[in-house]
């Protein structure tokens, strides 16, 4: 008997206080942050603020609103303030899965804690190290770890709230690896310090309750017996369940409520109590298809049937079945094989033959009752349950027959729909693949350790050292930034920098570069996809700067107009005509592919994110239409 979304639950419940105080509206935050100009300390706490808001809702957002943090913060030298920063950047890296990022920015904020005598910072850290693992079924021991060190700071500290805050992630993690026991025995902790101490933050409460009504729901009642529990079970689920709700309606959280709803619900389900189970569930799924929360709605759904079928209401069950067998099937759509929930017929019967029975000891107890009346009440509840039977079957016969026809016809889309998916993710990841590869190509990475060794034979340790140093950061960039579909242009520029730095030291005085970045671009919230400018400065590079005697410079100029983000490469070369020219006579020339390749892209990318990201390439020339070199224009959509 278990609560079918329980680890969905206690995961949303797990460590939501740990990272942040009681945040104020998020339109208040907005409006102060938009109008704070002074960047200072203040103007850092309001990114937080905000990032910290929005971790639970948009953490695609809340990111960004923590990367300016993270560069205001290291702007005005002040580590508190970057410590806060680190943490709601890690905070929302967890929301989003990139777990690896996450974990570097929660050690950098670790390491400020220790360097600065921060014992409460440092808990709340370890908090969110150990919500980080929690995210990693693998993990959880690692999660017990960090929230047992958190307990420790509590415990030294004497911050009984944070400290019971602890406590119940600590249960919640219990109770994602199935030790019933263990996780009730920590939330009772934390109860007594609920109790006694009295938080101020009525969400951590309502998170508190709802996994502890969860739990008794769920565990069983010889674990319970185990622990010297003596009340009621489910009388305890629905008291901690029903307090939750209390809250959730006291502070308008709509996803509580629904969730609350749904709880109790499935709670009055189990003691069959069907009538109260189908109220709440119903309750529970008009709020979630009001707001979209498919997850709760198709769970009381599900419940809504079995509480008809309890009171035999057979029509409305069918119908509601067929409900949750959609929906379901919608949610989990990688299950191609998803058990298809059904009232079986022998449940059915039971329940009928349970009520024959009854029926029977009532009128075995009549003595005053005529053995002709009781021969007529016989032969009525037959007839009543033979009739019963026959509309049964014939409902779930054609509602059989209909199903079938759907399921086939579902699974035919979706196979239809799933080789098209298919053909296109396939075209997408050979794109990336080959963009990758395009700027990590073998002849590049083979002038770069060529480089490093004629630096080392001339006893150039400082220029080797150097140079390995560039190589090594652009590697680790290239392969970081492949992961991911968009990345900030902070972190492109960072990479064609590096990339330009070593071809520089490479051919020394034959090539330069400079960089122009317009007012109006915010390096830090545009985002494009990665790898995209590079292979056309590549391509400046040999075929316009390297066939030139005396080499030449790269301009990089990127501006915004009109939403659109415009990237300008720019060499003074030989022009196109003169490199083709000269490719043709070379046996040796330069491979350049990359360029097709990331025209290859931007189709996909285009036809994927409905945009229009272009690109045009113009040859330059002088007053005397003498080649002066080439000017590339990429541009890029930006919101």
């Amino acid at each position: 008997m278990m609560l079918r979304y329980t680890a969905t639950l206690f995961l949303f419940c797990l460590c939501f206080k740990k990272t942040e105080a009681q945040e104020p509206a998020l339109d208040s935050l907005l409006k102060a942050e938009r109008d704070y100009l002074k960047e200072d300390s203040n103007k850092v706490k309001l990114l937080n603020d905000i990032a910290f808001y929005l971790k639970s809702v948009e953490p695609g957002k809340g990111l960004l609103y923590a990367q300016k943090a993270v560069a205001l913060a290291i702007k005005i030298n002040n580590a508190g303030s970057l410590l806060n920063a680190y943490l709601a950047r890690g905070v929302n890296y967890t929301k989003l899965s990139q777990f690896s990022n996450s974990l570097d920015d929660l050690q950098n904020a670790e390491k400020i804690c220790e360097s600065i005598g921060d014992k409460k910072g440092l808990a709340k850290v370890y908090n969110s190290i150990g919500d980080l693992y929690v995210h990693i079924p693998s993990n959880r021991e690692n999660a017990l770890l960090y929230f047992k060190k958190a307990t420790t700071i509590n415990e030294a500290t004497g911050d009984k709230i944070e400290l019971a805050g602890t406590l119940s992630n600590i249960g919640n993690t219990y109770v994602g690896i199935d030790s019933f026991t263990t996780a009730l025995q920590y939330f009772k902790r934390a109860q007594f310090l609920y109790d006694q101490f009295k938080p101020g933050n009525k969400e951590d409460m309502y998170h508190f309750y709802s996994s502890l009504g969860a739990l008794y729901a769920e565990i069983s009642a010889a674990d319970l017996q185990a622990i010297g529990f003596k009340g009621q079970q489910y009388d305890s689920a629905i008291y901690y369940t029903q307090e939750s709700l209390t809250i959730a309606d006291d502070l308008g959280m709509e996803y509580g409520i629904a969730l609350s709803l749904r709880q109790i619900g499935d709670i009055n389900l189990y003691q069959g109590k069907y009538t109260a189970a189908l109220s709440y569930a119903l309750k529970a799924k008009q709020l979630a298809q009001q707001k979209g929360y498919q997850g709760i709605e198709v769970d009381a759904i599900y419940t809504i049937s079995k509480a008809y079928a309890g009171i035999h209401h057979f029509d409305s069950a069918y119908v509601y079945t067929d409900q949750y067998i959609l929906l379901n099937d919608k949610l989990s759509y990688d299950e191609k094989k998803k058990t298809l929930t059904k009232m079986e017929l022998k449940y059915e019967f039971d329940k009928k033959e349970d009520s024959l029975h009854f029926q029977n000891a009532l009128l075995s107890k009549n003595n005053t009752l005529s053995k002709l009346q009781l021969r007529q009440q016989w032969l009525y509840s037959i007839g009543f349950m033979l009739l019963l039977l026959s509309i049964s079957g014939f409902v779930f016969y054609r509602n059989r027959n209909k199903q079938a026809k759907l399921i086939l016809q579902l699974e035919k889309e979706r196979a239809e729909q799933k080789q098209r998916e298919a053909e296109f993710e396939r075209k997408v990841s050979d794109a990336a693949l080959n963009s990758l590869r395009s700027q990590m190509n073998p002849h590049f990475i083979f002038n770069c350790l060529n480089s490093i060794k004629l630096y080392a034979v001339d006893n150039n340790a400082d220029s080797a050292t150097e140079y390995l140093g560039k190589f090594s950061r652009l590697m680790r960039l290239v392969l970081e930034n492949s992961k991911s579909d968009r990345i900030s242009l902070t972190q492109e520029i960072e990479t064609l920098q590096l990339y330009m730095d070593m071809e520089a030291m490479r051919f020394k005085e034959k090539m330069r570069y400079e960089i122009n970045i317009a007012n109006n671009v915010d390096m830090d919230y545009i985002e494009i996809p990665p790898m995209l400018i590079q292979p056309y400065v590549e391509n400046a590079i040999w075929h316009g700067l390297m066939s030139k005697e005396d080499g030449g410079k790269i301009t990089l100029s990127f501006n915004c107009q009109d939403n659109n983000l415009e990237v300008i490469v720019t060499d003074n070369g030989v022009g196109r005509a003169r490199a083709a020219e000269l490719k043709s006579k070379s046996a040796m020339a330069h491979k350049s592919f990359g360029m097709s390749i990331t025209h290859q892209r931007i189709e996909l990318i285009n036809q994927m994110y409905k945009t229009n990201m272009s690109v045009i390439v113009n040859d330059l020339y002088d007053g005397q239409g003498n080649a002066t070199g080439t000017e590339i224009r990429i541009d890029i959509p930006v919101e």
